[in-house]
């Protein structure tokens, strides 16, 4: 298995930086997303690692090996895009066996290794169709299935659903985590789904602007985002301007915001008193009700319900005029109605106090 290293990746086209400094690591057998909007440099990435594109500046590594300066032929990386690019004149199993072709692989092992590709992604019944005879969803079945049939030391797929509805959407991505636990190809996959990078990844890298911005594993990434964009790119969250006070007795930040005073903790290191803060906290981290000891609390008012079928968003003024949203299940939330008045809660867990004072929208 291949441990794949991205050292301060840099491609520029002209005086715009695609990548600018991107820096990333996908473990041995691992399967890792990186997550960004449009515009990030997911597809500049996937390009430069396979050797399509060259490098400004930066290294890449297969373990121990630089690859940068080799050509595409010889890093040996299987990579799928959003659109399969399938020869329409020849059939699946040409279309899978071309690279092995070209290789000069004996006509007996093409058959062997090309029957074997195609099992794996369960098409056999589809080897002697040409791709205007396939859904979107098989087409995608052979395009993956042509990354493999090589047997690759990292598979590249750069945002392969997004051309998908969503049932099929959900079945390719089952289909790649079988995938991946059967063959335990290292993998690094590309997408702008925050729900789909967070329910499949190993390891989760957000980009933006060219530059890996945090990693980590999917749920800390999430819970303690490193500034607002993470924040809010992996999902609604609560942005709070606020001002610290200074640190209490157990270690934890104290604020002051809109809201009232707020418990919870820095990510990103020690912060001084007075330094104008941004506390976020995802809606589905404040509770309704009894309030738990040591909870940060305050009252707020029901604007808005809207039915999401097992949750309800709830939407609230709380003091300041100051906008929340909160998640709730449907079954803990059946008694709320607009207009009335609540008692928010919430963890200092979860309260994520981030450096600086961030555009946030009343």
């Amino acid at each position: 298995m291949t441990r794949v290293t991205l050292e301060g990746l840099v491609k520029r086209y002209g005086k715009v930086a695609a990548l600018d400094g991107a820096s990333f690591e996908v473990r041995p057998g691992e399967l890792a997303y990186v997550l960004g909007p449009a515009g990030a440099g997911k597809s500049t990435l996937a390009r430069v690692v396979a050797g399509l594109e060259p490098i400004d500046d930066g290294e890449i590594f297969f373990n121990e090996r630089v690859v940068h300066k080799l050509p595409p032929a010889e890093r040996r990386v299987g990579l799928v895009f959003q659109e399969d690019a399938l020869w329409p004149r020849l059939t699946v199993a040409e279309n899978v066996s071309f690279s092995l072709k070209v290789q000069g692989i004996a006509r007996e092992q093409q058959r062997a290794r090309t029957a074997e590709a195609l099992s794996l992604l369960r098409i056999d019944s589809l080897a002697g169709h040409r791709p205007d005879q396939l859904s979107p969803l098989q087409r995608q079945r052979v395009a993956l299935a042509r990354a493999l049939v090589t047997d690759p030391e990292l598979l590249i797929l750069d945002e392969p659903f997004a051309r998908l509805e969503p049932r099929a959407r959900d079945e390719l991505r089952d289909e790649i985590v079988r995938l991946h636990g059967e063959s335990e190809t290292t993998t690094l996959v590309l997408t702008r789904d925050p729900r789909e990078a967070l329910a499949v990844a190993g390891r989760l890298g957000v980009l933006d602007l060219g530059r890996v911005v945090q990693s980590g594993a999917p749920h800390e990434v999430y819970n303690r985002p490193a500034d607002a964009f993470v924040a809010r790119l992996l999902g609604p969250a609560n942005l709070v301007q606020g001002q610290l006070e200074g640190t209490d007795a157990r270690g934890e930040v104290v604020v002051r915001t809109p809201l009232g005073r707020l418990v919870g903790q820095a990510v990103s290191g020690p912060l001084a008193a007075g330094a104008p803060v941004t506390v976020a906290i995802r809606p589905e981290a404040l509770g309704f009700g009894p309030v738990a000891p040591g909870a940060n609390r305050f009252n707020a008012t029901v604007e808005r319900l809207m039915f999401l079928g097992e949750t309800r968003e709830v939407h609230l003024r709380g003091p300041g005029d100051w906008p929340v949203v909160a998640l709730a299940l449907q079954c803990q939330s059946q008694a709320l109605r607009e207009g009335q008045s609540v008692t928010l809660s919430v963890a200092p867990e979860f309260v994520v106090v981030l450096q600086g004072k961030y555009a946030v929208a009343k």
